[in-house]
């Protein structure tokens, strides 16, 4: 890696770690050099503006990206193994690293989402290890095109996680164990 692209992967880590701690709007050129130790007017060899910056970080960042990642190294004999590690998995990587789900928050409500189609066209890859999994696991799910029970898998799991933020970790057990929950996903509510 050259000093140069050594320098601007500086620069969009220093930016990414302002953003989820400040938000746009509370990051300034000037934070985001100072905190990748380099003159404001520095940034400027390597992108245009701070939008340029955000850009590039959340592309890079988006939790998608990352939620796919998971998804292809996760395990599972049956449908409902792999399924079920696949939320246990996700939920245990988006608590512990929330930083993803501020980016996202900061794209939503301070870009007003304009990134993320492309972020989504630059990391949503059309074949994947998990959809693959899948695929091979047909027989054991309901005819539901993929891309919506990827769509409903992660949806449950931003849900989830969303809600613990509103209720307080304390309040958990009263509303329920995560294996209730995954039980809910796979089977649905309604008495078959």
């Amino acid at each position: 890696m050259s000093s140069e692209d050594s320098r601007k992967k500086e620069i969009l880590e220093s930016a990414y770690l302002m953003f989820i701690e400040r938000g746009y709007r509370g990051s300034s050129l000037r934070d985001i050099a100072e905190q990748a130790g380099i003159k404001a007017a520095s940034i400027y060899n390597h992108f245009a503006n701070k939008e340029e910056i955000f850009e590039a970080v959340f592309i890079e960042k988006h939790p998608l990206f990352a939620i796919l990642s998971i998804l292809d190294s996760v395990q599972g004999e049956t449908a409902e193994e792999l399924l079920n590690n696949a939320i246990n998995r996700l939920t245990e990587e988006l608590q512990s690293n929330p930083g993803l789900l501020n980016l996202f928050f900061v794209e939503v409500v301070e870009m007003e989402g304009k990134h993320i189609p492309q972020a989504i066209k630059t990391n949503f890859p059309p074949d994947s290890n998990f959809i693959r999994k899948i695929f091979e696991m047909k027989s054991e799910i309901r005819d539901i095109p993929v891309p919506v029970l990827i769509r409903s898998l992660i949806g449950t799991i931003f849900a989830n996680i969303m809600f613990n933020w509103f209720i307080g970790e304390g309040n958990l057990k009263r509303w329920g164990k995560p294996s209730e929950l995954t039980d809910v996903f796979l089977r649905g509510i309604l008495k078959t």
